[in-house]
């Protein structure tokens, strides 16, 4: 048996679920279940209504604000990475994309909130095939951005030949 293995099969080890701090609230993230739509509307205020809910936002709630999900590791100096924001504004691009969250004062509440935010979406066209993604003239789906391509790697396959 390892060292740590009594605390954790009799329920003694400190999870970061089981961390409770004096004035620690909860986020709840709300994420879109399409690939790519246009967010017609957000109603949060069935949220606020909710108990021990100290505030909820939707990406247009916040659009002056909030910045950009930085990229961590670029992989080459003239990658253009695509614009990232907290939460969408209005159109996700993928599946689980925030587009709201609820902060309350404890996990359950926060959850349930979550669950009673209204957004309707207009679904939009996706494209399943890199090769489609990547066809000339194709448009964009990445914010700021005139092209689908992020960074292009050459691989080396035996004697100098590049694919």
């Amino acid at each position: 048996m390892r060292k740590e293995d009594a605390r954790l099969i009799t329920g003694h080890t400190r999870w970061t679920e089981n961390i409770a701090l004096p004035g620690m609230v909860h986020l709840a993230i709300l994420r879109s279940p399409y690939a790519h739509a246009r967010i017609t509307s957000v109603d949060t205020s069935p949220a606020l209504s909710q108990p021990n809910v100290i505030a909820v936002f939707s990406g247009a709630d916040i659009a002056d604000i909030q910045g950009v999900m930085a990229c961590a590791w670029p992989v080459t100096e003239d990658m253009v990475a695509p614009t990232y924001l907290p939460l969408a504004i209005d159109e996700v691009r993928h599946v689980g994309e925030p587009v709201a969250v609820v902060v309350a004062r404890d996990r359950v509440s926060a959850v349930d909130a979550i669950e009673s935010v209204q957004v309707e979406y207009e679904p939009l066209p996706v494209v399943l095939d890199l090769e489609e993604a990547l066809a000339e003239g194709r448009p964009a789906r990445t914010r700021g951005q005139g092209h689908q391509q992020v960074l292009h790697l050459g691989l080396r396959l035996g004697r100098g030949r590049h694919r």
